[in-house]
């Protein structure tokens, strides 16, 4: 499991990276109100990533479900939201998330929080294995 979560540390902060970048563009982040088209963009490289780290289903905030890739899976998904927080992104305030779980029949066995932009401290990530 250790090698998949330093996968998904990795695909987390390489996420919040375009995220900051869509945030110092010129002419502020594209969207309004709570819809941005940064979200979905990045849910579907996230997808592509993380099924590539454990092919199960994945289920995502912008996309929804996309059934499992591959074979002996039953009982994972991988859980996401790209980017937790956007309507405040959209207002121009700092502290939004990439978010990722991934579960095992029900019961969460590694998490991954990346705020790119924390008001505080710049770039912050939690994560956690069993």
């Amino acid at each position: 499991m250790n090698n998949v979560l330093r996968g998904v540390i990795a695909a987390a902060e390489e996420e919040g990276a375009q995220l900051a970048a869509e945030f110092f563009r010129p002419g502020g982040p594209r969207g309004q109100g709570g819809s941005a088209p940064i979200d979905r963009e990045m849910e579907e490289r996230l997808r592509a990533k993380l099924q590539a780290l454990v092919p199960c289903a994945f289920g995502g905030e912008e996309t929804g479900a996309a059934p499992a890739i591959g074979a002996g899976y039953d009982g994972w998904m991988w859980l996401v939201d790209p980017h937790d927080g956007t309507s405040d992104f959209l207002q121009g305030r700092r502290g939004s998330a990439v978010s990722i779980g991934l579960l095992r029949d029900g019961v969460p066995v590694l998490g991954v929080v990346h705020a790119p932009l924390a008001p505080d401290r710049g770039a912050d990530t939690i994560a956690w294995a069993e």
